[in-house]
């Protein structure tokens, strides 16, 4: 039995399209799948510039070889670190002496050193090119990857939050009066163009996409960043905007629920671009705002996902100053103490236990969001979604527990459609053929006595894949946590649990603080976020406070529900101190906390 076309036949195909997603933009402004943080920031760079969403660039027509496939059409296939370089190195006014085949070889070293990552992150030059580094502003005329939608939406949320237009479906060039993010306005009014369009300017038309000129004479420019020129100079030109259907090219303003992590967000890394962009060597720079993005997507992300379980059990989202992280205890000896890791392990666990929960809860939203934008005591007097869709939410909330004075028709209606998709599943039964175990398991939860909104979510999560559920989900959490990465938050590995009585492996994962995301929070946070950036002072135990306040980051102290023993927690403070101390972030003149100071290892802009 097909399970969707009985919810289709019942529901109706367009409803039915609408709820069959993991998508609620209002609540997660992105789509939940895996993405790569590294390729984030070469399309914030383009949509800053243009006021646009990216689409179709000249870099597989410049860069590819032409190929004929089995049809006999001609086409240019992907580009190479060696197709590249072999272009680049036929520019004599640009490259000179590396026209021979070693020459070649170390400038596509050089390429994949400093500007281009493989697919896959393969290794050599023969493998196809997949992601660019924004080592300069000129990275965003490099149309990698090669379609936007690869991002899932990640780099326009990033616009959205940091350009923090007050009203509006989307981005308004013409709506911008304040703020340090503006789009469409050239390199000087906007601090991210600022800092990677260095030496450039516009000649002709501002919306010219050929008009962004980069100034040769003047200052030396580091090699990673002319790479970069080159190629995008190669191609000719910006990308065009995106295509589609209406509205394909313009940036949706749709901020995150999750105010005061979005607020951090802002806040993090306006004072670290503007305080160290010009300081630190491109390349650690690069590394470390990796770092703040991973921290704070998946600060916004968690935070999300509390506030919706929340949202289920009060029908009300909390309000920005009942906002808080989710409590996570973080292995401070990277997986080298056995008893630590197994603690941050239990953590993370907890927390996905109750992560399992979020699929339905964002069918419960799109169901009720489907149902009002219909129903006649709701349709005409709704609250706006963008750009921040608390009030709209709340409101679902308050049709969801039946508190609204008109919640009761559309909850009949709903109940009404639960009953009768399991009516005609029992019809089934009754007919030509017996009911398998999942129809059963259906009809069961739509006969449920509970909240109809729920039982006709968790009948539709029932049926969906897991691909297009949890997994999806799961996969997006993952990619905020750079799980496994150099400059992430988090480590994974197999391990042995017991499951309906039989030992299976599975995946557990724990919270770390790497190297690179040291350094970011220690730069970050000995810089106020008042205007001019200034300096102050932090002790390691005012580290540690903010760590667990402002991104629920637990070391010294058990997070909510945990127990954990004195030594252990003393141990992981002191694993801690001794890796600032090795790093240099970290000077002490005597035991006392308050004498035990944070310093920077990069000098910020006007010290």
């Amino acid at each position: 039995m097909d399970l969707r076309q009985v919810f289709e036949e019942n529901l109706g195909s367009a409803t039915l399209k609408r709820l069959w997603t993991s998508i609620y933009s209002p609540a997660l402004p992105f789509t939940p799948q895996d993405f790569s943080i590294g390729a984030l920031l070469p399309a914030v760079l383009y949509m800053f510039r243009w006021g646009q969403r990216r689409g179709k660039g000249n870099f597989r027509e410049t860069f590819g070889r032409l190929r004929r496939d089995d049809s006999g059409k001609l086409s240019h296939s992907p580009p190479t670190i060696e197709d590249i370089a072999e272009k680049l190195s036929s520019r004599e006014n640009w490259f000179q002496g590396f026209d021979s085949d070693t020459g070649k070889a170390i400038l596509g070293d050089l390429l994949l050193t400093f500007c281009l990552e493989n697919k896959n992150h393969a290794l050599g030059r023969s493998e196809q090119v997949q992601r660019v580094f924004p080592t300069h502003y000129m990275a965003s005329w490099i149309d990698l990857p090669d379609k936007v939608a690869h991002l899932r939406n990640v780099p326009e949320m990033i616009t959205a939050i940091l350009v923090n237009q007050e009203d509006g479906d989307f981005i308004n060039v013409q709506n911008q009066s304040k703020g340090h993010f503006k789009t469409a306005a050239g390199f000087v009014e906007n601090a991210m163009l600022r800092l990677f369009g260095r030496k450039m300017t516009i000649k002709g038309n501002i919306a010219d996409l050929a008009s962004d000129h980069f100034m040769e004479e003047g200052e030396d420019i580091g090699i990673d960043e002319l790479l970069i020129i080159r190629m995008a100079q190669e191609c000719r030109s910006a990308p065009q905007g995106a295509k589609g259907g209406d509205g394909a090219k313009t940036i949706p303003n749709q901020r995150p629920i999750a105010v005061k992590a979005t607020e951090h967000f802002r806040e993090d890394i306006n004072v670290f671009i503007k305080a160290y962009g010009s300081t630190i060597p491109r390349q650690a720079f690069l590394k470390m705002l990796e770092s703040c993005l991973c921290l704070n997507l998946t600060n916004i992300y968690l935070s999300t996902v509390h506030m919706l379980l929340s949202w289920e059990q009060t029908g009300m989202l909390p309000t920005r100053h009942e906002q808080t992280p989710v409590p996570l205890f973080v292995d401070c000896s990277s997986g080298n103490n056995k008893r630590l890791r197994a603690l941050s392990e239990e953590s993370m666990s907890e927390f996905m236990r109750r992560f399992e929960r979020f699929a339905i809860v964002m069918m419960c939203l799109r169901i009720l969001d489907d149902r009002v934008n219909v129903n006649r005591h709701f349709r005409n007097n709704l609250p706006s979604k963008a750009p921040d869709a608390t009030d709209f939410i709340n409101l679902l909330g308050s049709i969801y527990k039946g508190q609204h004075k008109n919640a009761d028709s559309l909850l009949n209606d709903l109940d009404e459609k639960c009953y009768e998709i399991a009516r005609f599943l029992s019809e089934q039964d009754t007919d030509t053929e017996a009911i398998d175990n999942e129809a059963m398991a259906v009809r069961e939860i739509l006969l449920q006595n509970g909240n109809p909104v729920t039982r006709l979510a968790e009948a539709l999560c029932k049926i969906m894949s897991r691909d297009i559920q949890m997994s999806q989900y799961s996969k997006a959490l993952n990619s905020c946590l750079m799980v496994d990465q150099s400059h992430g938050l988090a480590m994974r590995r197999k391990a042995t649990r017991t499951i309906g009585g039989k030992q299976t492996k599975v995946d557990v994962q724990s919270i770390i603080l790497s190297n690179t995301m040291l350094d970011f929070l220690v730069h970050r946070h000995l810089r106020k976020a008042a205007q001019g950036n200034a300096g102050r002072t932090i002790s390691f135990s005012d580290f540690l406070r903010i760590l667990k306040d402002r991104y629920g980051l637990y070391v010294a102290e058990s997070p909510p529900g945990m127990s954990i023993s004195e030594e252990l927690l003393t141990l992981n403070k002191q694993l801690l101190e001794r890796r600032l101390r090795d790093l240099g972030l970290l000077i002490g003149v005597n035991d006392a906390e308050s004498m035990k100071l944070l310093r920077q290892r990069y000098r910020a802009k006007g010290d």
